[in-house]
């Protein structure tokens, strides 16, 4: 979509069940010229990734239309969509206004009534265009610019001073990153430039979150709560279990807001469940345990039953952990189990037969055989399918006879019955194939998840890395 309103102003300044309205209902009613017989949308962020349509309003032929409703609307930053491809920002304070304006250039024309957060809103995003457009004058001699840049924060820091009592400064604030002080003493050497890059670098985290006031539930409903807290994980934290837990702990120590805190839960465990970077999802058990289940009135009891569930089949699993036990039955009929196989590796292998992702990787995989052979790899493989003619039919057919293969069907000695042993799903999260584990010696994980193509350096990788500096 196009974006007429608030996002300009950032790339320029640097169904929600969260948080009550207003009991009294909302009416909103809007003027754009250039509009005529058409619908347009109100809809409320939630997060930078979605929005919630919360009314509906016809246009007529003069360009006028109105938002009414008697059901409470929460709180926070709205946009009225029109023309399929462009919208409006707006402030829900109070939920009784209205505005004109028009399609051609909406900020600049925008008047709004009953509105005081919108009108400083709009006088901002206004002013702000007015002083980057002249900014974006590539003819500027450096005094002008440097100028013209002293201005533009004089007026930021004024227009924040202004209307410090208003939602909207907030809201102007969080876009804001914290101004890092000055390094105390002069950079002369490459040990001076790494202590100036570390100095940065911990004021930033340290402070990123202090233009956000993290105990306000209308920031659940704009973009920026999300996106901070996602920058903040993605740029500003290492991507190792321990860390990602230490960080999340601390950021969410001064959250007391209900709201607030299930949201930034929900957004870090979310995204360490099944993240790219092997063993981040020890993160997650951490997130589940401690303030799922360890907050248990935050949350309904189906959620706290899933979370218990999915840590019950997770924790087993992270990385470092002895895999759970295997029994299987060979080609031959013949019992095995998984911890008895050998090998300085073991690529365990899960697969269906019949799957045609499965298909595609086994070749892959065993063209590998040399090179798994050369570092004492064994492949263990195991069809989840419990199907003898199947599994035996896709052995001969990949050629894998110098795999240990194995099928979870077992005869029954007394009663001649298949029996079945193994739940893929919940003793090794197999929700989709195929799936490879990497296995040490002693058969705990040290991958999990892995691209086949990608297994030969990973292996290189972690001998690489096991090996102690010279």
């Amino acid at each position: 979509m196009k974006y007429i309103g608030f996002f300009v102003l950032i790339l320029m300044v640097s169904v929600s069940s969260f948080g009550q309205g207003n009991a009294s209902g909302f009416s909103i009613k809007g003027h754009l010229a250039g509009l005529a017989n058409t619908e347009v949308y109100l809809a409320h962020y939630f997060g930078s990734t979605q929005q919630v349509i919360k009314d509906t309003a016809i246009v007529d032929a003069q360009g006028n239309f109105h938002f009414q409703g008697t059901e409470e609307l929460p709180l926070g930053l709205y946009l009225i969509s029109f023309q399929k491809t462009k919208y409006l920002d707006f402030i829900l304070g109070n939920t009784r206004f209205s505005f004109d304006s028009d399609t051609l250039d909406a900020v600049a024309h925008m008047k709004i009534t009953g509105s005081p957060e919108n009108e400083a809103f709009y006088a901002f995003q206004s002013e702000m265009m007015k002083q980057y457009g002249l900014l974006r004058n590539p003819s500027l001699p450096p005094a002008e610019v440097k100028a013209l840049r002293q201005s533009i924060k004089k007026y930021q820091d004024t227009w924040l001073q202004n209307n410090k009592n208003l939602f909207v400064s907030k809201l102007i604030k969080a876009t804001f990153d914290p101004e890092i002080p000055s390094f105390k003493r002069v950079v002369k050497s490459k040990k001076d430039s790494s202590d100036l890059y570390q100095f940065q670098y911990q004021y930033y985290k340290k402070h990123y979150f202090d233009n956000l006031d993290l105990n306000d539930d209308r920031f659940i409903r704009t973009p920026f709560l999300q996106r901070k807290v996602e920058k903040f994980f993605e740029d500003l934290v290492v991507q190792e279990s321990d860390s990602i837990s230490k960080e999340a702990d601390l950021l969410l120590k001064p959250i007391r807001n209900a709201d607030v805190r299930k949201y930034v839960i929900y957004k870090i465990a979310s995204t360490y469940e099944n993240h790219n970077v092997v063993g981040t999802d020890a993160a997650f058990v951490h997130m589940a345990e401690k303030y799922y289940l360890g907050e248990p009135s935050l949350w309904d009891t189906s959620t706290v039953r899933r979370m218990d569930e999915r840590v019950k089949v997770l924790k087993p699993l992270l990385i470092g952990k002895r895999i759970p036990d295997m029994f299987l039955t060979d080609p031959q009929g013949k019992l095995f189990h998984l911890h008895a196989t050998g090998g300085n590796y073991t690529v365990m292998f899960l697969y269906d037969p019949d799957c045609s992702h499965c298909k595609e990787e086994t070749p892959k995989l065993l063209a590998q055989n040399a090179y798994f052979k050369s570092k004492g790899i064994q492949v263990f493989a195991a069809s989840i399918v419990r199907d003898m003619d199947m599994w035996k039919k896709f052995i001969a057919e990949f050629k894998i006879q110098s795999w240990t293969n194995g099928i979870d069907i077992h005869r029954n000695i007394k009663t001649g019955k298949e029996e079945y042993f193994t739940d893929f799903r919940k003793t090794f999260d197999v929700y989709s194939t195929p799936i490879v584990y990497i296995l040490d010696k002693n058969k705990k994980i040290i991958g999990k998840r892995i691209p086949v193509d990608k297994i030969q350096e990973f292996i290189e990788f972690t001998e690489k890395k096991s090996k102690p500096i010279k």
